[in-house]
């Protein structure tokens, strides 16, 4: 299943829509402004929160949890040393990896050899606008949710 993310260029906070194939908007991301430990919620449509991450405070490379609204830990996002970007992944108890570009335009999710989720960064446009595959048709707001994590820990050097 596709979606689309087109983020705003000047803003205070983190806050964008997520639209469907048609731009339909079916889930919002929201950020808190001036968090020490970057907080996100992924929300539906009605503004009902799914999921919640934060950041480590005091870790030397990124580490993000994501918690279910029962507030259960179901993910962990951990950034390695490398020059290209990779990460432990831990998600729904398992472990998977993270293949990317050399500069993280496009990366995939790998479970077992098969990839699960992807994002495609689009290189020409005004702000940053991605397209987002998710093939676990089982779990797609938390590939989305860890999806966009990802990206943001991965371009947060750049802000």
């Amino acid at each position: 299943m596709k979606f689309y993310i087109k983020q705003k260029v000047v803003t205070l906070k983190d806050k964008f829509k997520i639209t469907d194939e048609a731009q339909n908007p079916i889930y919002e991301v929201k950020g808190k402004f001036m968090s020490i430990t970057n907080k996100l919620e992924l929300l539906d449509i009605n503004g009902n929160v799914l999921y919640r991450s934060n950041r480590k405070v005091l870790a030397l490379l990124a580490k993000y949890f994501i918690y279910n609204k029962s507030g259960e830990e179901v993910a962990t996002i951990k950034r390695k040393f490398s020059l290209r970007p990779k990460f432990d992944l831990s998600i729904l108890g398992k472990e998977m990896e993270l293949e990317g570009s050399l500069f993280a335009h496009s990366f995939n999710i790998i479970d077992h050899g098969q990839s699960v989720a992807s994002i495609h960064k689009k290189i020409i446009s005004w702000g940053d606008a991605y397209e987002i595959d998710i093939d676990d048709k089982e779990n797609i707001e938390l590939f989305l949710f860890v999806i966009i994590i990802l990206d943001q820990v991965i371009h947060e050097k750049k802000r």
